[in-house]
């Protein structure tokens, strides 16, 4: 597997998911054999684009309405590395969530990120997805810009468990109310 940080980057012909992917739980994995089953289809790489808030120099917190909500991570970027290497994924970016990635409107990631420097053919993302500045890029974007930049866009119902979408959020909460083996079972 080969490990890359945006924006030292130039790939090709790939097929890419992009999220913080923390915990690397079963929606997560749900997704990347998704991206894996469509990567081997049409013969492309597989890349897993992760955006790492733990590197947060973006300053969007320091406008003072808002505080940052302290967030415990489930996993470290060792652990998420390695999980992702038993998956078989190809290649690894990690993007680091600075000033610069944070105001990267839509169509600009889309045009300069997604095509140009990750050489995606196919995007795959859950239902819930947004990206770009202040998150204001949602499926529909991404599908028009998919169609301008050259890469098909394929979005993926969030998995489920006991009708509860899977999500870090929901793991995170279980822990702390001390629900630790229904927490392992999405995990």
């Amino acid at each position: 597997m080969e490990i890359y940080t945006y924006p030292d980057i130039n790939l090709k012909d790939t097929a890419v998911t992009i999220g913080k992917f923390d915990g690397v739980h079963s929606g997560h994995r749900f997704l990347i054999n998704v991206l894996k089953e469509k990567a081997k289809e049409k013969n492309l790489k597989t890349v897993v684009f992760v955006v790492d808030m733990d590197d947060d120099t973006s300053g969007r917190f320091d406008i003072g309405m808002r505080k940052k909500k302290e967030t415990r991570m489930l996993t470290t970027w060792d652990e998420k590395v390695r999980k992702f290497e038993e998956m078989g994924v190809d290649i690894v970016v990690r993007c680091p969530f600075t000033r610069k990635v944070s105001m990267l409107r839509p169509m600009m990631f889309a045009k300069d990120v997604l095509a140009r420097k990750l050489g995606c053919k196919i995007m795959v993302c859950g239902d819930d997805f947004h990206y770009g500045r202040l998150a204001s890029g949602d499926i529909n974007k991404l599908e028009v810009y998919g169609e301008r930049y050259g890469y098909e866009t394929i979005t993926v119902e969030r998995l489920k468990a006991d009708g509860e979408v899977v999500s870090s959020t929901r793991i995170r909460e279980l822990i702390e109310s001390g629900k630790q083996d229904e927490a392992d079972k999405l995990l």
